[in-house]
């Protein structure tokens, strides 16, 4: 299913019989979010995510509040996964084309 333009929403975050969820504006909202967050169970928070399906949010961001949006990550794991995935098939084709002339 495509993913909806991104979201922000304010609302208190529990623990549901699925996983995280938002309570904002009377509606509820299942949360695709990471471990760290839960720290902030009970809390009202921020959230920036893209719609998926009925009420599953894809969190980009989850933060306090009334504080302002905390910088975004400059480290992308995805990014890193296919470097490497490249990298380590040019060394083998790399050592595989020596391996034939010597």
């Amino acid at each position: 299913m495509p993913l909806g333009p991104e979201l922000r929403l304010t609302g208190r975050l529990a623990e549901g019989p699925f996983g995280l969820e938002l309570h904002s504006g009377g509606g509820v909202w299942e949360l695709d979010a990471g471990r760290r967050v839960r720290r902030l169970i009970g809390c009202e928070v921020e959230v920036c995510g893209r719609r998926a399906g009925f009420n599953e949010l894809i969190c980009d961001q989850i933060w306090p509040a009334g504080q302002s949006r905390p910088p975004r990550s400059k480290f992308n794991i995805e990014l890193l996964l296919a470097s490497s995935v490249v990298g380590y098939g040019l060394i083998a084709f790399l050592l595989g084309l020596v391996g034939r002339l010597g």
